[in-house]
């Protein structure tokens, strides 16, 4: 300290004041924006996966069963009841799938939110219908028909993870 105020002796006021304005900033640490949590450990990337991936396929018949019913017993015909049903099973999908990564937490010194593994799940979901109608209309065998039929159960879980872990911000 006593051989940088030697050397700024002879500068201007200003060159003076901007240093001594550099100083304080470097010595008072990162801004909180600068910080950043800890990286997501395997573990705990796993469970919220897990937990997405189990909420979805529950998410999806008990939406749909759910809004089914009540489509019926508010007096819609058949084929009106099934579209309701379909719109309450994908969105029952995202929004059980993404309290799972919820559910297990961002860690010890980190936090996120419902809204950002919400949004990752609906990304998964897009991503899920796209696979479905793209398994549809092309037939390539039973194997591929099976492992994207996993995947499109899996997708909503796995965004909404990502997206819970995307918005991670330090406590």
């Amino acid at each position: 300290m006593q051989a940088i105020a030697t050397a700024l002796r002879g500068t201007g006021h200003h060159a003076r004041s901007l240093t001594a304005a550099a100083l304080l900033v470097a010595a008072a640490g990162p801004l909180p924006a600068q910080r950043r949590p800890p990286p997501v450990g395997a573990g705990r990337a796993a469970a919220q996966v897990g937990a997405g991936v189990l909420g979805t396929p529950i998410g999806f018949f008990g939406g749909g069963l759910a809004t089914r019913w009540a489509a019926a017993r508010f007096g819609a015909g058949e084929d009106r009841a099934s579209t309701v049903g379909l719109v309450g099973a994908y969105s029952g999908a995202a929004l059980v799938a993404a309290a799972g990564p919820t559910l297990v937490g961002a860690g010890p010194h980190a936090t996120s939110t419902y809204w950002d593994a919400l949004a990752g799940a609906v990304v998964g979901e897009a991503g899920s219908v796209v696979l479905a109608r793209l398994n549809r209309a092309v037939d390539l065998g039973a194997v591929p028909r099976i492992v994207s039929a996993i995947a499109v159960f899996a997708l909503p879980g796995v965004g909404a993870a990502l997206g819970y872990d995307l918005g991670r911000r330090p406590r």
